[in-house]
C-alpha cells in the first residue's frame, strides 16, 4: 500500500492545461455546440442532434460530425444521454440537482466545474467511499457556497495520456469526495496515482479548465 499525498499547493495552471490538451480542441463553433449539449442535458432528457443543432445555431451536418468524433459521449436511440461528465441516466452515486431535476455526474470533480458551463447553481450529494457519509455541496457558477462536512476533500489523478480512450475507467473511477483526510488517505493509499485536494483547489482547477476551454464563450454568456 502506498502512502497518500495531500496536495497543499497544486499547480492548477499546469493541471488545467493538461486536461485541455488531452481532449479535443474547441473552436468557437464546436465550443458552442459543447456548451449547449451540457445545457440541454441539464434539462433532464436525452438530446436529439437536431435539437442541439437548433439551440447551438449550427448546421445539423456539423453537429453530427462533432458527435461522431468526440470521445466520452453516450447515446441511446440516436440521442445523447451523457457527455463529458454529465448524464441524464443513474450512472453513478454522484447526484447533481439543477432546477429541481436530478442528474448524475461521472465523478466528484464534474460537480464542481459543470455549474459554470450551465450558468446555474447545483445541489450535490455524493457518498464517501470509505465512511459512507454523504457529502453535500451547493455549487454556484462562481463558488462552492456550502460544504458538509467542512472536512471533506476530493481525490485527484494526473490525467493519463490515453484518458480519451475511456474517460470513466482511466480517470473518473479515481475521483471521489471524502468525508475526512483520514478517509481520503486510506482510499488514495490503495489507488496508485491518486492524491487528495481541497474542495477549494478542486473548484479552482475546474474553473481554470473551463476558462481555458470555453473562455470567450463563457465571458460572452
Amino acid at each position: 500500500m502506498q502512502a497518500a499525498t495531500i496536495t497543499d499547493a497544486p499547480d492548477i495552471d499546469r493541471l488545467a492545461a493538461s486536461f485541455v490538451e488531452l481532449f479535443p480542441q474547441l473552436d468557437a463553433q464546436s465550443g458552442r455546440v459543447a456548451m449547449w449539449l451540457y445545457r440541454l442535458l441539464a434539462e433532464g432528457a436525452p438530446v436529439a442532434p437536431h435539437s442541439l443543432a437548433q439551440a447551438a445555431q449550427t448546421p445539423l451536418a456539423r453537429v453530427n460530425e462533432l458527435l461522431a468524433a468526440w470521445p466520452g459521449l453516450y447515446c441511446e436511440d440516436g440521442a445523447v444521454i451523457g457527455f463529458w461528465g454529465l448524464t441524464v441516466r443513474p450512472f453513478s452515486e454522484h447526484l447533481f440537482k439543477v432546477d429541481g431535476r436530478t442528474l448524475h455526474t461521472w465523478c466528484a470533480w464534474d460537480t464542481l466545474f459543470i455549474p459554470l458551463i450551465l450558468g446555474k447553481t447545483a445541489l450535490v450529494e455524493s457518498p464517501c467511499p470509505i465512511s459512507g457519509e454523504i457529502i453535500r455541496l451547493t455549487v454556484s457558477p462562481s463558488q462552492v457556497e456550502r460544504l458538509e462536512p467542512s472536512t471533506a476533500l476530493m481525490s485527484m489523478l494526473e490525467p493519463p495520456e490515453d484518458i480519451a480512450e475511456d474517460i470513466v475507467a482511466k480517470f473518473c473511477h479515481y475521483v471521489y469526495f471524502f468525508s475526512s483526510a483520514q478517509a481520503g488517505a486510506q482510499w488514495c493509499g490503495e489507488h496508485e496515482g491518486a492524491t487528495l485536494m481541497s474542495i477549494e483547489d478542486a473548484f479552482a482547477l475546474g474553473r481554470k479548465k473551463n476558462l481555458m476551454r470555453f473562455g470567450e464563450l463563457l465571458a460572452a454568456d
